[in-house]
């Protein structure tokens, strides 16, 4: 079943590219937007557990974009890099922009951690489902 759906992706990239813009956007959002703005959710007193989410969903989407463009020379330390140099960015900017947020160092950590579970997933992906013949 994972074979399938990893051949459907591949074969209609575009889903992907959409799927990653979709997340891209709504990680800036929830992450830069001045806090008032998105309203009061009991959803947001897990902070660490969303951001974990949202890098965790961005790595595995970015990942599957550049396994699907690079195939077997795809080197997933790159998309580790990415991963966490985008959630360090994203904390950096939340500083930077005059939009009331603050940078968190375990926001950053959740970040990472995050991207490192979807790497991990990714490399078990590419070893079970791609590389076999």
């Amino acid at each position: 079943m994972i074979k399938k759906i990893l051949t459907f992706l591949f074969q209609n990239r575009r889903l992907i590219y959409g799927l990653f813009f979709l997340i891209t956007i709504s990680i800036l959002a929830l992450t830069l937007l001045p806090p008032e703005n998105l309203g009061s959710n009991r959803l947001f007193q897990y902070d660490k557990v969303g951001h974990f989410m949202m890098f965790f969903s961005w790595t595995l989407v970015f990942g599957l974009l550049y396994i699907s463009i690079k195939k077997e020379k795809s080197n997933l330390i790159i998309v580790f890099f990415a991963g966490a140099f985008f959630g360090i960015i994203v904390e950096i900017l939340q500083v930077v922009l005059p939009f009331g947020r603050s940078l968190e160092f375990y926001d950053a950590i959740a970040d990472i951690l995050g991207t490192f579970s979807a790497t991990f997933m990714l490399m078990l992906i590419k070893r079970n489902y791609l590389l076999k013949k």
